[in-house]
């Protein structure tokens, strides 16, 4: 492992997590753990060798541990809060997909729960909101502990928002408005009206009069 050799905490992380791909390995173990294929497939773009060496100098450094699959030590999810920083100020340069670009919605779904403001969502609530997107299913649950999001289907979604893959990066980089894309037929939103409302809420996705009839 490199380093930069300075007393320094910010130096000193960097020295652990700041090489090429490093910190993308993070975020996609950040939806829960994953197999060496489940990584490599998610990462279009790193090699093999590459994947191994960073993987290895994770586990050396404790932010990684491996059992039969790869996942993050309790001092790799203390990067949880970094990234969601991250993410946040990411939205502001993302702009639309470059034609070469590769989008997926499992790689702002860490945004979405980042930049959720779970203080407009009421005291004590307690439901799950299920995206699907293309092909993606992703799952933004919401309790009084705050939001969290993962890959794959709610258990029992309050409200369930469909879409293709193309609205879901116009929404995410506010190209188009929620209201825009249900109005056009390319947002579709099924479940409890109060739920797509608070749902709304949280993300800023569709306006209270439009959330509320769109069940």
């Amino acid at each position: 492992m490199r380093s930069y050799n300075q007393f320094c905490p910010a130096a000193r992380a960097l020295d652990v997590v700041g090489d090429r791909w490093t910190l993308l390995i993070v975020r996609d173990l950040l939806f829960g753990p994953k197999r060496y294929s489940d990584l490599q497939a998610g990462l279009p773009g790193i090699g093999p060798t590459l994947l191994t060496e960073r993987l290895r100098a994770l586990e050396s450094a404790g932010v990684v541990e491996r059992s039969s699959v790869y996942q993050l030590t309790e001092l790799g999810e203390g990067l949880r809060p970094v990234l969601d920083e991250l993410f946040g100020w990411g939205l502001q340069l993302l702009g639309a997909p470059g034609p070469d670009d590769v989008v997926r919605a499992s790689w702002l779904i860490a945004a979405i729960g980042g930049s959720a403001d779970a203080e407009r969502i009421p005291d004590k609530t307690e439901e799950s909101y299920e995206l699907r997107v293309g092909e993606e299913i992703v799952t933004v649950e919401v309790d009084p502990e705050g939001v969290k999001t993962w890959e794959g289907a709610a258990r029992a979604p309050a409200v369930v928002f469909e879409m293709d893959l193309e609205t879901f990066a116009a929404l995410g980089t506010r190209e188009m408005t929620g209201d825009e894309a249900l109005h056009d037929g390319r947002l579709v939103v099924d479940g409890d009206a109060g739920a797509a409302a608070r749902a709304s809420k949280l993300f800023g996705l569709l306006e209270p009069d439009v959330a509320s009839s769109s069940s």
